[in-house]
């Protein structure tokens, strides 16, 4: 979509919103009587002290549904953290990859070569490689939709109330069982209150952010909508030396539209559709070391670049994803303890793009993908609070999805294969997760749920004898076949209420990702590859305490947690010898199981606020992912793949808060400084090829710390709010990921943001 286009889609957005809403607020300031001046300069003191006073919201205070029910953060026996929108607006977020600095144990980041494909591991488990008809090992919820597929899924900060991330498994609450744990994006809620405000963050490296939104009543008391919109632009932070053009830039348009409709006092139906365009160029990834196959394409060496984020890729910028998402949620009020929620919803995406590996102008390692998805899912809830000695939610989940796609490929200018393939997924679910008080402080959690699910798989790959990719040389693989997955996840657990600021918890439960197929399968070389790969399962055992202590001035939380975590799903590139000359010369993309793992670690996590001007707040946390076993597939003595990454055995941070009375409004400011340690990046093993008495290390990330900092002041009567943030102000170095393929010489890597410093103007109508 071009700017013209994109600029008229803003404007028809906000305007035709304004125009729905407009009537009913004017109505609404018509219908309020005249006041004299006093009370006029009384009421606008009152709700300025009132505004000033919702940005010192205490942590203990903030209210969550990780249990599918409101409740304080602090009454929630669940590992949670929670970023609010009012912290998102100060550090000036784009997305949501700004979690990993506030929360412990928790990797997210941009995958591949796309600004919206989304990387996350909570406690060392995820799912790097975005192949389709892979689940996530962590689960991404917006509102209470599952999102299943990596692509579009690193969401943009915009029409927010909150972001929940719960670690750990999460199946006998959520509708798709998430092993690792699960980020919950939580929209702002339609009321019959009017609401609406524009924000414009310009910053470095041409950044243009421009956020918009505007909610209330159509109809009083019956009818709600809201409009939200995010146009987020910003040139590269690198450029590609071959063509002269950005590349890692940001250039995204997003939107979510909503009604809500209340027939009856007791009966709410909601519907909503969000959108999401990223046109940004590829992701620049930076030659680690000169590429040994460049004197022969090129005649002369491929040296790394000085800059991190420059490259010299020769293929074309290819590189979009659209995405839609639809729900209805339909939610009666049977009773004032009895509850019932529908929620139905589907969701597509496309996505097309280039992917230069070896970040050459040379074809040594380049790829052309092509993916789609789209997924059904609908949901039942029964929740239960009508009681004092038990509640509970009972639901009913099921999931209809298809994924797949076509990847165009060429190797060292010669060799040309066409992966094309599909994996479908069938789930049902029913899930069961009470609370029994056994005595006045003492609760019994159950939970279950059993999972039936069906994958699909297709794949036909060949090799071409061109660059056509018209003409079939030989057929790599070519079948289609399904599996059914059956699976118990339980929970059990205990808490107890010591007194009313101190409750610790104790519970043992179990999370399930199925199996499926490699749709990169060269089954007529390797048969074994055809097979479909096993679930994982993670069996976890957590001790946590929740107080709120110092005269109620601090939040201190603590988890502790031991980890059985069997047959580890992975993605890894796996190199053989295809002319039989006893050197390593082609390789295919393998997904297995690789192995068992014990995963242990503490997570502590505090907020404290004085009775002046100074707050503290962040977190502390400890992993230790050992594996148990690693997968030698072939008995020489190596292993073949590294099974635990994105797993740093320490990270924290630590913020200080400010906030001062000014000019009759409130400036606060924070400093930041986030530390992670080292951490594995890629899932490399075994020998390095052609010298087998060598072993092949992954990409390795050092220990590093981000400092962090912004300044606020928003005005008395909380309509204006000027800032300004800073963004890794000692501009330090950091891979996210990488490639690390040694039969095409390619170890190239993806670097986090530079230092960058971004304004914000925001003006609230209402």
């Amino acid at each position: 979509m071009n700017d013209e286009r994109r600029l008229w889609v803003v404007m028809a957005l906000v305007l035709g919103t304004a125009l729905a809403f407009g009537p009913t607020v004017m109505a609404q300031e018509a219908e309020e009587p005249a006041t004299d001046e006093e009370t006029t300069e009384a009421t606008e003191a009152a709700e300025a002290a009132e505004a000033v006073e919702s940005q010192r919201k205490f942590a203990s205070e903030i209210v969550v549904t990780s249990q599918r029910r409101e409740e304080l953060l602090q009454e929630v026996p669940i590992a949670v953290s929670v970023v609010t929108s009012d912290e998102l607006e100060d550090i000036a977020a784009t997305d949501i990859s700004v979690l990993q600095s506030y929360t412990p144990n928790l990797s997210i980041y941009q995958g591949r070569n796309q600004s919206t494909t989304l990387t996350a591991f909570i406690r060392g488990v995820g799912q790097a490689d975005p192949l389709w008809g892979v689940d996530p090992g962590v689960g991404l919820y917006i509102d209470d939709v599952y999102v299943a597929r990596a692509q579009g899924a690193l969401l943009d900060v915009y029409d927010v109330e909150r972001i929940e991330v719960l670690r750990g498994p999460q199946g006998t609450l959520y509708g798709k069982n998430t092993i690792g744990g699960a980020i919950k994006y939580v929209t702002k809620p339609m009321s019959d209150t009017p609401e609406g405000k524009v924000t414009w963050n310009p910053g470095s490296f041409n950044t243009q952010e421009l956020r918009a939104m505007i909610a209330g009543p159509i109809v009083e008391g019956r009818l709600r909508g809201k409009a939200s919109m995010a146009w987020l632009t910003r040139d590269g932070y690198g450029e590609n030396r071959y063509t002269g053009r950005d590349v890692s830039n940001k250039d995204t348009l997003a939107w979510r539209l909503g009604l809500e409709w209340l027939p009856i006092d007791d009966l709410s139906v909601q519907l909503n559709y969000d959108h999401t365009e990223d046109d940004a160029e590829p992701l620049g990834y930076k030659r680690l070391q000169a590429n040994p196959l460049c004197p022969i394409f090129l005649g002369t060496p491929c040296e790394p670049f000085d800059n991190n984020f420059d490259t010299e890729s020769g293929l074309a910028p290819l590189n979009s994803t659209e995405s839609n998402g639809y729900s209805l949620d339909v939610t009666w009020n049977i009773s004032s303890g009895l509850r019932f929620k529908s929620i139905t919803a589907y969701r597509e995406t496309d996505t097309e793009n280039n992917i230069d590996f070896d970040t050459t102008p040379a074809p040594i390692t380049d790829s052309a993908p092509v993916y789609f998805d789209d997924q059904f899912t609908q949901e039942f809830q029964l929740l239960y609070t009508g009681s004092d000695r038990w509640n509970g939610v009972f639901g009913f989940y099921y999931f209809d999805g298809e994924a797949g796609g076509t990847v165009k490929a060429t190797f060292v200018g010669s060799t040309f294969t066409t992966t094309d393939g599909d994996v479908g997924t069938e789930s049902y679910a029913i899930y069961a997760d009470a609370n029994v008080k056994l005595a006045d402080k003492l609760t019994l959690n159950l939970g279950i749920r059993p999972t039936r699910e069906k994958k699909t798989g297709r794949a036909f790959n060949v090799l071409n004898t061109d660059a056509t990719f018209e003409n079939i040389l030989l057929v790599l693989a070519d079948f289609e076949d399904d599996v059914t997955f059956d699976s118990w996840a339980p929970k059990i657990g205990l808490e107890y209420q010591f007194n009313p600021d101190v409750m610790g918890y104790a519970k043992v439960s179990r999370g399930f990702k199925s199996g499926g197929y490699n749709v990169r399968a060269q089954s007529e070389i390797f048969p074994e590859s055809a097979l479909p790969f096993d679930d994982e399962v993670m069996t976890v055992g957590e001790i946590g305490v929740k107080s709120v202590l110092a005269n109620r001035s601090l939040v201190l939380n603590a988890a502790v947690f031991y980890g059985d975590y069997t047959d580890i799903q992975v993605s890894t590139f796996t190199s053989y010898d295809s002319d039989g000359d006893g050197e390593d010369d082609a390789f295919f993309g393998n997904f297995l199981n690789a192995g068992d793992a014990t995963i242990k670690g503490v997570e502590l996590e505090y907020n404290w606020a004085s009775q002046s001007f100074f707050g503290l707040s962040g977190f502390l946390a400890y992993l230790d992912a050992e594996p148990d076993s690693f997968l030698d597939e072939n008995e020489d003595g190596f292993v073949d793949t590294q099974v635990i990454t994105n797993a740093p055995e320490f990270t924290g941070a630590i913020r200080g808060n400010f906030d001062w009375p000014l000019f009759g409004g409130l400036l606060t400011a924070s400093v930041g400084y986030s530390y992670r340690d080292e951490s594995v990046l890629t899932n490399e093993g075994g020998p390095y090829p052609g010298n087998s008495t060598v072993p092949l290390e992954p990409l390795v990330q050092d220990s590093y710390g981000l400092l962090d900092a912004w300044v606020a002041w928003l005005s008395p009567n909380a309509k204006w709010r000027l800032g300004i943030t800073g963004k890794n102000l000692t501009d330090e170095d950091y891979l996210m990921t990488g490639y690390n393929l040694p039969v095409f010489g390619v170890v190239t890597g993806s670097y986090g943001p530079p230092l960058t410093v971004v304004g914000t103007i925001e003006y609230r109508f209402w």
